[in-house]
């Protein structure tokens, strides 16, 4: 039949009230919600745990009311790699200083590409494409790298977070309307790049306003960590205190670590990206203008986990993206694909292989996450379970971090950025070959 008929609603209420366990399952759901009705007791025991090893990754942040996950993540690497080369403990880098030139890059990359485009015609799907994306605040670790490389960092002191950095709402509706209005005298100027450096200048001047002027230079003071050994209770009180005067390029430069060694892994396929084992580019709006996003399609396999592990024991936080919405408990600080059995309540266990999922659209409502692995447990030399530094807070899950069980990575990890000298040559190679150009806009 076409249509839902009376004749088929019969049919279903009979068949559920035929069975009376609907009903008692029908009072627990309706009482509870699926998720909490459906919990397994057992994955809340496996999934408190210790580690085996795990990496000092300094205090839990906050990202707030804003889509930058990805953002954080990368800073648990970089801040890492700046406290060890530093000697401290938990400097922390500021969000807000990259954020604003990330938001200022997509805006000339949205103009610019723009002005590239002028010769086509507003109705076509490429242009509404472009227009469609504009800037927002959601990127990858590739995007995080280009600004960190670009730009260097501060620390959060010399530019704190303001109100629009903790909520993006407001800045991202107001930038995207200038953008529009821009893309608009653009495509009508004979003179483009006038009209865009003229729409720069009020994005910068925007942007100054909500975030603060990013500093061309710093001083910034530093402890270093005692040596307990070396301890003197008699000079206590005198700190070796240390200054730093430096410009944010040459601190990164100096004190952080290489990042264009790195390389993005998207475990799920889709329409556009149909092939394993294949590299791919996407032809789009850049983050930042001719620098496109590239990944790699591959299973997620031993050998991908191995490469995770090495990078850990090198001491560097792994940046991955997951779905919020697939077995996930943010009060339990839990991932693990058995933790929410709602089919046992169904009745209905059949689920689309992984490989399928990005084909159909499998995804929740919830979007996509992006969080550090700082840490992982083992029993036999076998990855049991992943410690995730999560951005939401210390009050949520287990004190602001994640317990991911192993067959979580496997069944719902989407991507992954790895160090390429941690992974085998055959993956290697991949990174190596011509991308193939995707454009969803076709």
């Amino acid at each position: 039949m076409k249509h839902v008929t009376k004749q088929l609603l019969t049919q279903y209420q009979k068949q559920f009230s035929s069975r009376p366990q609907n009903i008692v399952l029908q009072r627990s759901v309706m009482t509870n919600g699926i998720y909490l009705a459906s919990r397994n007791p057992d994955v809340t025991i496996r999934d408190t745990n210790q580690w085996s090893y795990e990496i000092p990754a300094g205090s839990i942040r906050d990202q707030k009311k804003t889509g930058t996950c990805w953002l954080m993540a990368t800073l648990v690497l970089a801040e890492k790699a700046i406290n060890d080369n530093l000697k401290t403990e938990d400097v922390a880098l500021s969000k807000s200083f990259l954020y604003f030139y990330d938001k200022l890059e997509m805006s000339n990359s949205f103009l610019q590409t723009i002005i590239d485009t002028k010769d086509e015609a507003l109705e076509s799907r490429h242009v509404q494409h472009i227009l469609h994306e504009k800037q927002q605040d959601g990127g990858w670790m590739s995007d995080a790298t280009q600004l960190i490389e670009k730009y260097g960092v501060v620390p959060e002191a010399v530019m704190p977070n303001t109100e629009d950095a903790e909520d993006s709402d407001p800045i991202n509706s107001i930038l995207n309307e200038k953008l529009a209005l821009y893309a608009q005298k653009i495509r009508s100027a004979s003179d483009s790049q006038a009209v865009k450096q003229t729409a720069m200048a009020e994005i910068y001047h925007i942007l100054a306003l909500s975030f603060g002027v990013p500093p061309d230079a710093f001083s910034f003071d530093i402890l270093p960590k005692e040596d307990d050994g070396k301890k003197d209770k008699k000079t206590t009180n005198k700190k070796d205190l240390k200054t730093i005067h430096t410009t944010p390029l040459e601190f990164w430069e100096k004190y952080g670590t290489k990042l264009n060694d790195f390389a993005h892994i998207s475990f799920l396929l889709d329409h556009k990206m149909k092939h394993y084992g294949t590299l791919y580019e996407e032809d789009s709006v850049d983050a930042m203008y001719g620098k496109p996003f590239c990944t790699a399609k591959l299973r997620f396999s031993k050998e991908i986990e191995e490469a995770m592990k090495k990078q850990l024991m090198h001491d560097e936080p792994v940046w991955f993206a997951w779905d919020v919405g697939k077995q996930f408990s943010q009060k339990l600080g839990i991932l693990d694909s058995e933790l929410w059995k709602y089919d046992d309540i169904y009745d209905t266990h059949d689920k689309l292989e992984k490989d399928l999922r990005g084909l159909y659209q499998d995804y929740s409502e919830r979007g996509i996450h992006a969080t550090a692995i700082v840490g992982f447990r083992e029993e036999k030399g076998v990855v049991t379970h992943w410690k995730v530094k999560n951005s939401w807070g210390k009050k949520q899950g287990q004190d602001g971090y994640i317990s991911m069980n192993a067959n979580y990575a496997k069944d719902y990890m989407l991507d992954v950025t790895l160090r390429l000298t941690y992974v085998p040559n055959s993956i290697r190679a991949i990174f190596e070959t011509k991308p193939v150009v995707v454009r969803y806009w076709e």
